[in-house]
């Protein structure tokens, strides 16, 4: 497997996003049941047995049940937002959700197990960031981190931090790293997040 764009790049080399001064610690009971339907779900799916590709289908369903993937995918493509095709764009994005359900199909393991524990809550602006944990099934926790951001019908997931790395953050650094190679080309962006589908 190509090694430019894959979860160890991804989800290393990249330092968490720290809440800032103006974060504050406040329970939102509406978040956190939010989170705790989606994990339960996470759980659910991780402890069912299936594997391969109908487990990252069923993964990304239930991400773009949640999770915002327009949002982080434009967000991922900083300066390049403006460039992407409008024609590609809906391609793009199943790419990026599919990226997305791999990382949660590669880490499944990690997610056998029990729960949801809900840890603390804080208030950072208009988001709201809930602190969750699986208990695993081999021992010890898995923490996941969720920042959400309130809707007319709820919340949406904007970003989703595990193994200690936020997602967005990660995504653009390494988007911009190879559209900036290929001054601009989306061909091999879209070439590597084509290799989710090998893992």
């Amino acid at each position: 497997m190509n090694s430019k764009l894959n979860r160890r790049l991804l989800l290393a080399g990249v330092l968490a996003f720290p809440f800032s001064a103006s974060a504050t610690a406040k329970a939102d009971p509406k978040a956190e049941a939010y989170v705790s339907s989606i994990i339960t779900e996470v759980i659910s799916l991780a402890n069912s047995g299936r594997r391969g590709k109908a487990l990252k289908g069923d993964f990304s369903r239930l991400l773009n049940r949640y999770v915002n993937i327009r949002a982080i995918a434009n967000y991922a493509l900083g300066k390049y937002q403006k460039q992407l095709p409008a024609k590609e764009r809906d391609m793009f994005y199943g790419l990026v959700s599919n990226y997305a359900a791999s990382l949660f199909v590669f880490y499944v393991e990690d997610f056998q197990g029990t729960g949801p524990e809900i840890r603390d809550t804080a208030k950072q602006g208009n988001f709201v960031t809930v602190n969750s944990a699986i208990l695993r099934k081999s021992g010890g926790r898995e923490s996941v981190r969720w920042r959400l951001s309130p809707g007319d019908s709820g919340y949406r997931v904007s970003d989703v931090n595990i193994k200690g790395i936020w997602m967005t953050i990660s995504m653009r650094k390494r988007f911009n790293d190879v559209l900036n190679k290929s001054k601009g080309d989306f061909g091999p962006l879209y070439a590597e997040l084509r290799e989710a589908e090998t893992w």
